[in-house]
């Protein structure tokens, strides 16, 4: 019997460290894959990149054949100048506007009132905020002395924004 317990007890040592040592290789593999891991992470700005690729502002794409961009840094807060112009442009012979053109285009408006102070890339960063964080964002902005946006348009930038980006 005295044999017999310690034929036991050995060959449970033997196997305990066995799967000891079979652990730590487990143990040791993982830290090197989560070693390489921190590696590849993501950037903030690869994301940025990954959820909008590029932002284009309208007049960039169309209006620019006709119009240099000193047109467009003018005051274009007033929403009826900003219809009319739409309108009048959409009634020439060579620039119909489609519905999502003219929806484009106004969103291009109101966005290129931040790109003024602001660059793309930097307009590009809000797409990997929340809304609210957005909404503080451009409220911050609104209340900055000279940034000639008024409170109320708030939500009218971030619909623009949403709209520009492909939320």
């Amino acid at each position: 019997m005295d044999s017999r317990y310690r034929f036991i007890v050995g060959f449970l040592t033997v196997l305990n460290a066995i799967l000891t040592l079979l652990l730590c290789g487990l143990v040791r593999d993982t830290r090197q894959d989560v070693n390489a891991l921190r590696a590849v992470l993501a950037t903030k700005q690869d994301l940025v990149n990954a959820t909008v690729p590029r932002l284009t502002f309208f007049h960039e794409e169309k209006c620019t054949t006709c119009h240099t961009e000193r047109k467009f840094a003018g005051e274009h807060n007033v929403r009826g100048q900003i219809e009319r112009a739409v309108a009048h442009m959409g009634a020439l012979p060579d620039a119909p506007f489609t519905p999502e053109e003219t929806a484009k285009i106004h969103a291009s408006l109101e966005l290129f009132r931040c790109s003024q102070c602001h660059g793309t890339d930097r307009l590009r960063q809000l797409a990997i905020k929340s809304p609210a964080e957005r909404m503080r964002i451009v409220r911050e902005m609104i209340a900055k002395p000279g940034s000639r946006i008024s409170p109320d348009e708030a939500g009218r930038i971030l619909r623009a924004y949403e709209q520009m980006v492909g939320f």
